[in-house]
């Protein structure tokens, strides 16, 4: 009987040791100072409180579900000292009790947010902190935009785009040939985008119903950046359509036949540089852009040939 109290007070001691051990290690207390942050739609940083120094960035995943990667494309993780760039903003922890979330400016339209997923270092304690940022409305102005040749910029021809268009005619005039116009630039249109370094679309910078216009160019000569009459947006991607649009060429149709009229549009390529400079109201913040237009227009086509065949019966 005594050995046997004795092993149960053995037992017990050992059960108050190591759960003591886990308790201290591993308590109720959260490691961080909140659950949910939530930071202006302005370029932003907060810094967040820890309540002990043994912890990890487990993961970062977005409210639905899914994981957030980093600029290399591998989910953001942070063990230690250092910082993790993705593609809105930086986790970064300089100090062993603080997280650091600097996000910049949010133009997506909406709130946006992230789920940090924090553990001790061993992992047998976790926690979530909620990250929000407001949707931005400080948007930004245009305060000078500048065009400037660099080494390899100019104008080249790029080829052709062939165009065509076949006329039935089943009239029945006295005329065997009458004259028509055709407009082989109607649907040639011009594309082009303004490249840059930039993470996201420029055009999320500016409101909807006020987008950045700016000078076109239009050609190079001698040297010289000549501009189109109107301003287009400043975008990544844009087209619209060409001055040439409504160019004519008197042709000959001939009745009662099947005419096919053949031409090849000429296209050339404009490459040049330019400096962009945008503030917003209110704030000293000032952002220097510097990239390159590409544009691609067409320029001429070659004469028109014509093509005369009998109608069949299908036509």
């Amino acid at each position: 009987m005594k050995l046997t109290n004795a092993l149960q007070t053995l037992l017990l001691s050992t059960i108050i040791l190591f759960g003591g051990t886990a308790c201290d290690n591993e308590n109720d207390e959260r490691i961080s100072s909140t659950g949910e942050v939530l930071i202006e739609g302005d370029q932003n940083s907060i810094e967040i409180p820890m309540t002990r120094t043994n912890w990890k960035v487990a993961s970062v995943t977005y409210p639905d579900g899914g994981i957030m990667s980093d600029e290399n494309g591998y989910p953001v993780q942070l063990e230690g000292m250092g910082t993790v760039r993705f593609h809105w903003g930086y986790i970064i922890r300089d100090k062993a009790d603080a997280l650091t979330i600097q996000l910049e400016d949010n133009f997506e339209g909406r709130e946006r947010g992230m789920i940090i997923n924090l553990s001790t270092s061993k992992g047998l304690y976790s926690e979530q902190i909620l990250v929000r940022q407001k949707e931005c409305t400080n948007f930004y102005q245009i305060e000078s935009f500048v065009y400037h040749l660099e080494e390899g910029d100019g104008v080249q021809d790029i080829g052709t785009q062939p165009w065509g268009i076949n006329w039935i005619d089943k009239s029945t005039d006295k005329e065997e040939t009458r004259k028509m116009s055709l407009y082989p630039f109607y649907n040639a249109y011009v594309t082009y985008n303004f490249g840059y370094d930039v993470s996201e679309p420029f055009q999320n910078w500016f409101p909807q119903e006020e987008n950045g216009y700016v000078d076109m160019p239009e050609d190079i000569v001698n040297g010289k950046i000549i501009f189109e009459k109107e301003k287009r947006p400043f975008t990544y991607r844009g087209i619209y359509y060409s001055e040439l649009r409504e160019v004519s060429f008197e042709v000959d149709l001939v009745t009662q036949k099947k005419n096919a009229y053949r031409a090849d549009i000429y296209y050339k390529r404009l490459l040049v540089s330019y400096t962009l400079t945008l503030t917003r109201s209110g704030s000293d913040t000032r952002k220097v852009i510097q990239g390159k237009l590409l544009k691609e227009s067409p320029y001429d086509c070659s004469p028109i040939r014509h093509e005369v065949t009998d109608l069949t019966g299908d036509e």
